[in-house]
């Protein structure tokens, strides 16, 4: 009986023990969150089953990762809606599970106090959270200010988000919309609050944007906020088709508007992972669809422009590779391109790929080449330190399928040099550094190759930039 009252207590203390983790760790599985593994080159984090995606598909698996320094420690928020802070070595601090859509943007602000987080779903919620303790501070609905079709799958999301030296967020939401005629479109907007949750203003006023907006960016500097359009058609009664539009960030009025004549053989001009502000608010950077490289002044009026990936006709299709990011740093002008794509579908094979494709392009201010760095796959993100270096999470190539470019890339942009690469067996899809530049995380995502083999798996990589290859 003595034996059987102890088996009980055990079984009983057990089950304690794992509600208690539970509650901890918000995971149904908490014996497994504080796992991970070392090896030569670094910690890796297991983040949870997710379903592996197509590896040619458009739309791929993601992840959002930010370096805080004021808790020296890593912000990820994964496609499950799961946000996590994990320490340098990789221990998991906390957990929190916001909801049930993907967690699609992320950023902090100045103090590291304060994290906003963009999550697709029905609702579009806009989380501000304690990113000490893992605390939801207070919330915004996206769908409040842009609307829901839910039948349709058509579900807001605060898709990218800005924050001045004040820590007032400045939020780009969208979602797509189905017209009465069949048409595609989308529906957008911007809104800013401050740290305590407090709306500030909404552009437009009165009505929502008919384009999509992907990319924003705000200057304390010059106290304008830019707005980059991203549609790839326009229809006939579109109200909304300049390129960039920028606001007072104070109110939401408009400064200026600039519209950017396209080149042959595209229709308009689309900025998706772009313009950004220089340190002195004086310029942005920016990087168009059709491979060009836009330096604007503060006011989105265009100084220069240069092809990246000059679009070119081969075999009687027009090929290109498509341009996302810009960034203005201490060494020039930086833009980004990614894979080859056919102007008639993307889906379609090219007969070659771009030379200009998977690239890093650096400029002079004054528009002068510097140089070029090509990796094997795409550029997914890329984030700097204090000085000369920079991250750049390295994913899939579509065309060549070459696994082995999968991984972190360190680059010295003083002189495109390769300082560090880590290979990950998935896609490398997010990076972040430590502003000091001796720590580099990453996260994989896993992919169903065209041979139909499982590579990879949804992985926290950590590494010191003291040792690897």
């Amino acid at each position: 009986m003595t034996k059987k009252i102890k088996s009980i207590l055990i079984l009983f203390l057990f089950a304690l023990s794992c509600c208690a983790l539970f509650w901890l760790t918000g995971s149904r599985t908490p014996w497994t969150v504080f796992q991970s593994t070392g090896g030569k080159d670094g910690v890796s984090v297991f983040l949870g089953d997710i379903p592996a995606e197509n590896y040619d598909r458009m739309g791929f698996t993601r992840a959002q990762i930010l370096y805080v320094a004021a808790e020296d420690a890593w912000l990820v928020g994964t496609d499950k809606g799961e946000l996590f802070l994990f320490d340098m070595k990789g221990r998991q601090l906390w957990k929190r599970s916001l909801g049930i859509g993907k967690l699609v943007s992320l950023a902090v602000t100045g103090d590291g106090r304060l994290a906003y987080v963009g999550e697709n779903s029905a609702d579009g919620n806009l989380y501000a959270v304690n990113v000490h303790t893992g605390d939801i501070e207070w919330k915004y609905k996206a769908a409040d200010f842009i609307g829901a079709d839910t039948q349709n799958r058509s579900l807001p999301a605060p898709v990218h988000i800005a924050v001045d030296k004040a820590g007032n967020a400045f939020v780009n939401m969208y979602r797509f919309v189905m017209h009465k005629d069949g048409r595609r479109g989308y529906t957008a907007r911007m809104i800013a609050i401050d740290p305590r949750g407090k709306f500030l203003w909404k552009f437009p006023k009165d009505e929502a944007i008919d384009s999509w907006i992907n990319w924003c960016d705000v200057s304390d500097r010059s106290g304008r906020v830019v707005i980059a359009t991203s549609a790839y058609d326009f229809h006939p009664d579109m109200k909304y088709k300049k390129t960039l539009y920028i606001l007072n960030k104070n109110d939401g009025s408009v400064l200026n508007e600039t519209f950017v004549d396209p080149v042959k053989p595209f229709h308009n001009t689309v900025l998706r992972g772009s313009p950004t502000f220089s340190a002195d608010g004086e310029y942005l950077a920016g990087t168009g669809s059709d491979g060009r490289g836009f330096l604007f002044d503060k006011n989105g009026e265009i100084v220069w422009w240069r092809f990246l990936s000059k679009p070119a006709k081969v075999d009687g299709s027009w090929i290109n590779a498509s341009g996302r990011d810009g960034y203005i740093r201490p060494e020039g002008a930086i833009f980004s391109t990614i894979n080859t794509f056919n102007r008639e579908n993307w889906q379609l094979p090219t007969p070659v790929e771009h030379p200009s494709n998977n690239s890093l392009f650096v400029f002079k201010l004054d528009g002068t080449y510097r140089y070029q760095y090509r990796a094997l796959g795409t550029i997914e993100n890329i984030d700097f330190a204090s000085e000369k270096l920079a991250a750049c999470s390295v994913g899939r190539n579509v065309r060549t399928h070459d696994y082995s470019a999968h991984g972190a890339l360190l680059l010295n942009l003083e002189n495109g040099k390769k300082e560090r690469f880590f290979h990950t067996e998935g896609p490398c899809q997010a990076v972040a550094i430590s502003r000091d530049g001796k720590w580099m995380a990453g996260v994989e995502a896993p992919a169903m190759t065209p041979e139909g083999k499982l590579i990879g798996s949804y992985r926290l990589h950590i590494w010191d930039m003291r040792t690897g290859s």
